[in-house]
């Protein structure tokens, strides 16, 4: 982020007090987005040191790589929410779809005996097209997305206990769904994928930066970011050693890692994600531009199906089977808290995909926190809905802050 100095040449944002500039809006609104994700952060580090403190087990690295492979579903689902949500819409049937879809992969798999990766195509087929199908009735019918994804929600549900049949339950023992969340990386497989994955980011973000004529590879700016950059890559690479100790990075949660990575290039890199923000934040002024909003709105449907597939099949992988629980209304509503709570606008047209994977952490965390304390499943919820609420009210006071500056 730049502003123009008196010399007319750009001046990063951390150079501006040396000089005695001021900033433009735009370079105190970019500022202060990046200060918006300080209260997620804090209640993070709040929320490990009472557990550790309460416990002294909560980083263990036997309950950390616990803690990784339990927090897929709830990931994949706040990334849907949060596309959803990011084009000024909303998506009711997410859980419903990832119980759906993970029951019909294990009846495909179990009941019909389908070889693997024939059944999982069909399953992703089945969850795209659900969604795809909710999305041309929000933007052909014109209807409301809250009402026609609720319905959505029971009619999905209802398809699910069909799929279970009177038991209720299809156990799965097939490979390799079932050992998602088994699995354990080598260790040097695991660092080699976070240096890969850190060199991508890296990659991207100055590819960003050489095309923007506001900015410059060089000064104060650039060498404070670079550095926070290889400071976060090393800490990440020390904490995929220290799992090591608790047998290693999950494989579904490297799954999910990369998942996100290629969400956050589709948001943020491509055409097709610019649009979604564009058509959350203004609808009539992204239909004057020229934007498909069909298209757009339809193509979001399409992947937060996807995604809601993803998280289905992660919970087949690590319960062993497809239940009635599976999916469900709790897990739905734990994916939008994850996303407000990780600062995506309900408005629309504005959030971080990675604001809402820290925020599907941050839920994540309490629970297995709590459940280390032996508390009853009540408390666990009532705990969480405080979380969220306490998070959000931090962050509209940080925001309040930001705007009147």
């Amino acid at each position: 982020m730049t502003v123009s100095s008196p010399e007319t040449q750009p001046v990063p944002i951390a150079d501006t007090a040396a000089v005695g500039v001021r900033a433009t809006p735009r370079a105190r609104r970019q500022f202060g987005r990046r200060l918006e994700s300080l209260p997620l952060i804090a209640a993070l580090a709040l929320v490990v040191v009472i557990f550790q403190v309460i416990t002294g087990l909560f980083l263990n690295p036997r309950n950390l790589v616990n803690l990784l492979a339990e927090l897929a579903p709830l990931e994949f689902i706040a990334m849907a929410s949060t596309v959803m949500i990011i084009m000024g819409e909303i998506d009711l049937s997410l859980g419903s779809v990832s119980g759906f879809t993970g029951a019909v992969l294990a009846a495909l798999l179990a009941k019909a005996g389908m070889p693997w990766l024939a059944a999982v195509v069909l399953t992703f087929a089945a969850g795209i097209g659900i969604t795809a199908l909710q999305g041309i009735i929000v933007v052909g019918a014109r209807v409301r997305s809250f009402a026609v994804t609720l319905a959505g929600y029971l009619v999905w549900y209802g398809g699910q206990l069909a799929v279970l049949g009177s038991s209720g339950y299809i156990p799965l023992r097939r490979a390799p769904v079932n050992e998602l969340s088994v699995v354990r990386l080598p260790e040097f497989v695991s660092l080699a994928l976070v240096a890969l994955g850190g060199l991508v980011v890296a990659l991207l973000w100055l590819s960003g930066r050489r095309r923007s004529e506001s900015r410059r590879l060089s000064g104060t700016g650039f060498t404070i970011r670079a550095c926070a950059g290889l400071a976060a890559l090393a800490a990440l690479l020390w904490f995929i050693s220290y799992l090591e100790r608790g047998g290693g990075v999950p494989l579904v949660f490297v799954l999910v890692a990369i998942v996100a990575i290629g969400m956050w290039i589709m948001l943020t890199r491509t055409a097709l994600g610019r649009h979604m923000y564009a058509v959350g934040g203004d609808l009539h002024a992204a239909r004057e531009s020229g934007i498909n909003i069909t298209k757009v709105k339809w193509t979001g449907f399409a992947v937060a199906g996807a995604l809601a597939t993803c998280a289905g099949i992660s919970i087949l992988s690590y319960t062993g089977g497809a239940d009635t629980s599976a999916g469900t209304g709790a897990l739905l509503l734990a994916g939008i808290g994850a996303t407000v709570v990780g600062g995506v606008s309900l408005t629309g047209g504005r959030g971080s995909l990675w604001g809402a994977f820290g925020g599907a952490i941050l839920l994540e965390a309490v629970g297995n926190g709590l459940n280390l304390m032996s508390l009853s499943f009540y408390a666990v919820y009532i705990v969480e809905g405080l979380v969220v609420l306490l998070a959000l009210l931090a962050d509209g006071a940080v925001r309040r802050r930001l705007a009147s500056r």
